[in-house]
């Protein structure tokens, strides 16, 4: 087996390791969320602790639907399909690490991937180029279950059928990503994945697509819980407690670590918390920022004003 590469030990042993201590230092007190009125559990340990809105407002009403319109209504719209399976895996077990939005770049997926071309030196895709996401990884004891969310909603038009079929195969694609990811932490883990799509119902579809168990629609949120408590009942094989102790933890260092480190391979363990999350939160809704814009674009836009310097004519 081949030794760890820097990025790699960066993410697993230096950020990953610190906030999982952190974490388990805190204890109970950690998982604090909002706008929760539950006191008796206090729910999964979830990162971010609250969901980050990239779009702060909604396309205004009477907006013709159609090109950029379109596209930046579809971008909210699975923003706010993430907000509600955010809220529905709040209410799974205690005994969780819920990810939600977890993204990495090509050089950070080489890290995890020995036998990828770049490690051959025969790759053309940038280090710092996104290589994938996943919008929720759930870690138990004895399994990870990846979440790809779709915000389709069917408008009862022959390009319906395309569409769905569209989403899931491009949630496919995300899935297997992650699921090589995870398996090359630890091959003996088992990867259930699911495509969640929280705008549609089962009555809004043909009776085929009901039979395939990783399609989750708006009726399974309810019973989420069940759900993934269910994933872990159909374990192939038994596993001691010091095993899956031993492989939830390096899952737990690898993928915390790799959810905080950045695009140029930075990090502070501060992007854990809840007030930082809140003072980002806070910050874009001073800016008044709406969907005709993402946050992300606005701040490259405003970086890009301030380099600009003025220049004096004189007469």
């Amino acid at each position: 087996m081949s030794s760890k590469s820097g990025l790699r030990r960066l993410i697993d042993d230096t950020i990953g390791k610190q906030i999982l201590e952190e974490h388990r230092r805190r204890g109970s007190h950690a998982a604090c969320f909002y706008c929760q009125e539950r006191i008796e559990s206090l729910g999964p340990f979830i990162l971010p602790p609250i969901p980050d809105n990239k779009f702060i407002d909604v396309i205004p009403e009477g907006t013709e639907m159609d090109g950029v319109n379109l596209t930046e209504k579809e971008h909210q719209d699975a923003y706010e399909a993430e907000v509600i399976v955010y809220r529905a895996l709040e209410e799974i077990d205690t005994n969780s690490t819920v990810i939600h939005q977890l993204d990495y770049t090509h050089e950070q997926y080489s890290a995890f991937i020995p036998e990828h071309l770049c490690n051959k030196k025969i790759c053309k895709k940038r280090p710092r180029e996104l290589e994938g996401e996943c919008d929720f990884i759930v870690i138990r004891d004895k399994f990870v279950a990846v979440l790809e969310v779709k915000g389709l909603s069917l408008q009862s038009k022959e390009s319906d059928t395309i569409k769905f079929e569209g989403c899931c195969d491009s949630a496919a694609t995300q899935r297997k990503r992650m699921r090589d990811l995870v398996k090359s932490i630890d091959p003996s883990v088992m990867v259930y994945e699911f495509t969640v799509f929280p705008n549609i119902s089962m009555d809004e579809l043909e009776e085929r697509y009901l039979y395939d168990e990783t399609i989750l629609f708006s009726e399974d949120l309810e019973n989420m819980g069940l759900i993934i408590d269910c994933c872990e009942k159909f374990l192939p094989l038994p596993i001691s407690t010091a095993d899956f102790k031993t492989v939830r933890d390096k899952l737990c260092c690898s993928l915390l670590g790799l959810w905080c480190i950045n695009q140029k391979n930075e990090w502070k363990l501060s992007d854990c918390s809840l007030s930082k999350s809140i003072k980002d939160i806070d910050e874009k809704l001073k800016r008044a920022q709406v969907t005709r814009q993402s946050v992300e674009e606005a701040e490259l836009k405003q970086g890009l004003k301030k380099k600009k310097v003025p220049t004096a004519t004189l007469r």
